[in-house]
């Protein structure tokens, strides 16, 4: 399935990224498009952002090209998505720039949720390990929502270091290079190996100390990918039912998922209000503790290689197997938690 059109494709991401961030670096450096401190930020000095329009661009274009020559241009599922992920790209550029309201953004958030559910995929059953397969019904339709709007905004969230989202997704990426490998669907390996290239590339410029930040444009298109990810598996053939793929989905992203709502519960707990910008996620009380972008991005790129051999062992393993799994992460999710904790105890 790796051809040699899809090996010479991707070099070409490879080159179009580089050039394409080092061009859009020479244009935010002049204060067009500029992430400025503040009480909430992990930097000190004003950086470029939207850089991630560089690999976003870059991969569609890629993409659009791949399907033309291999014939998949006919693939309605394969276009909506490019069109969806474009579309939240340029929400993402948008905000950016001009801070566009949350109205707005949550609006064009939901439009594709809505889509990805009436065109793609619907959510029809969800797999409990042990218990078996649940008819979700009419619930299935909310909980596709809420997973495909709500995934892209924690990833968005999570976006706060350098190099943490990129590491986080070249590991999923790569996960689900494996499992389309192990189904024989080249779309979805073509799809998950391009991207995968033009973040490699990107995170040249995204590690600490980083030159520019990937932004809302890049953050928010990762995020709709991989919210959108097991609604493309489960409409191709081979692949497992979209039950089990959403389990696969979650943990592929699973430090992401963890942090995120981890933090929302707390908050919850103490009568904060969740809606407003905090420094509460477990990554930014790591550097509240002093610890460098480089350590908190490299933890959490080894969290999300844990997370892609969870998420393979997942499909191929027992029923006792995925539970063990599921409660292994979340032991080790809330051990992760209390260490934070402790350190930030022993250093007050």
């Amino acid at each position: 399935m790796i051809t040699t059109p899809l090996i010479i494709l991707s070099l070409l991401a490879a080159v179009g990224t580089y050039a394409g961030t080092h061009w859009f670096l020479r244009y935010a450096e002049n204060g067009t498009i500029t992430d400025v401190p503040n009480d909430r930020s992990s930097h000190t000095q004003p950086k470029p952002t939207g850089g991630g329009v560089g690999f976003v661009s870059v991969s569609l274009l890629t993409l659009l090209i791949y399907a033309a020559y291999s014939g998949y241009l006919s693939d309605q599922a394969l276009l909506i998505i490019v069109v969806i992920l474009a579309v939240m790209a340029t929400i993402g550029w948008m905000d950016d720039k001009y801070n566009l309201s949350q109205v707005l953004r949550y609006g064009a958030q939901s439009a594709a949720a809505v889509a990805v559910i009436l065109f793609i995929s619907n959510l029809e059953t969800f797999h409990l390990p042990f218990l078996g397969v649940m008819e979700l019904g009419i619930i299935s339709y909310i909980f596709a929502f809420v997973w495909i709007t709500g995934t892209p905004n924690i990833y968005n969230f999570m976006d706060g270091v350098d190099g943490i989202a990129s590491v986080q997704a070249i590991g999923a990426t790569t996960g689900w290079m494996v499992l389309a490998y192990s189904w024989g669907q080249p779309e979805l390996l073509a799809l998950n190996l391009i991207i995968l290239i033009s973040i490699l590339v990107f995170l040249k410029f995204n590690w600490a100390p980083s030159s520019i930040f990937m932004g809302d444009v890049g953050s928010l298109f990762l995020g709709f990918l991989f919210a959108i990810m097991p609604f493309y598996a489960a409409y191709l053939p081979g692949s497992p039912e979209i039950g089990i793929l959403i389990w696969v989905a979650a943990i592929m992203l699973w430090p992401f998922l963890f942090d995120g709502a981890y933090t929302i519960f707390r908050r919850m707990k103490r009568g904060e209000n969740v809606f407003k910008p905090h420094r509460s996620h477990l990554y930014q009380r790591l550097y509240e503790q002093g610890w460098p972008h480089q350590k908190i991005a490299s933890l959490y790129g080894l969290f999300s290689l844990i997370a892609l051999v969870c998420a393979i062992f997942y499909v191929t393993n027992s029923e006792l197997a995925r539970l063990s799994i599921i409660l292994l992460l979340l032991a080790g999710s809330f051990g992760f938690a209390s260490v934070v904790k402790n350190i930030e105890q022993n250093d007050s």
